[in-house]
C-alpha cells in the first residue's frame, strides 16, 4: 500500500492534534523518576504546526475533489462523444443504405425495361456514384 500525500499529511495531523491537546494541557510530564518539563512556547508552537497541517489537509482534500469533478466531467464528455459518433455512424449507415436500395431499384428497372428513362436514371445514379461515392 503506497501512502499518497493527502494521507501522510491526514495521518501526520491526526498525530498532531493529539501531541498537541497533551503539550498544552500539562507543563510538565512525570516519566517514572523523570520529569519533563514543557516550556508553554512548544505547545504553542506544535498549535500552529497542527493548524497548519489542517489546512494543507483540506486544500488537498479539495484538490481531490476538483480532480474527481473533473474526471466526472470528461467521462460525460467521452460518453457523449461516443453517442454522437454512434449516432452519425447510423446515419451514414442509414443514407447508404438508401442509395443502395435506389441504386437497385434503378437497376430492376433498367432491367425489366430497357427504355431511354430508365437508361438515364441509371446514369444519373451512376454520376451521383462517381461524385459523392467516396462520402458514403
Amino acid at each position: 500500500m503506497a501512502l499518497d500525500l493527502q494521507t501522510l499529511v491526514t495521518i501526520l495531523t491526526t498525530l498532531l492534534v493529539f501531541a498537541t491537546g497533551i503539550l498544552l494541557r500539562y507543563d510538565q510530564i512525570q516519566l517514572r523518576q523523570y520529569t519533563l518539563h514543557i516550556p508553554q512556547w512548544v505547545g504553542l508552537s506544535l498549535a500552529a504546526l497542527t493548524f497548519f497541517l489542517v489546512a494543507v489537509d483540506q486544500v488537498l482534500r479539495g484538490l481531490v475533489r476538483v480532480e474527481e469533478a473533473q474526471r466526472r466531467t470528461e467521462e460525460a464528455q467521452r460518453r457523449i462523444q461516443d453517442e454522437a459518433f454512434r449516432v452519425a455512424e447510423a446515419e451514414r449507415a442509414a443514407r447508404r443504405a438508401r442509395v443502395q436500395a435506389r441504386c437497385s431499384a434503378v437497376q430492376i428497372r433498367f432491367q425489366l425495361d430497357p427504355n431511354a428513362t430508365h437508361r438515364q436514371q441509371l446514369s444519373a445514379v451512376l454520376a451521383f456514384l462517381e461524385e459523392y461515392g467516396h462520402t458514403l
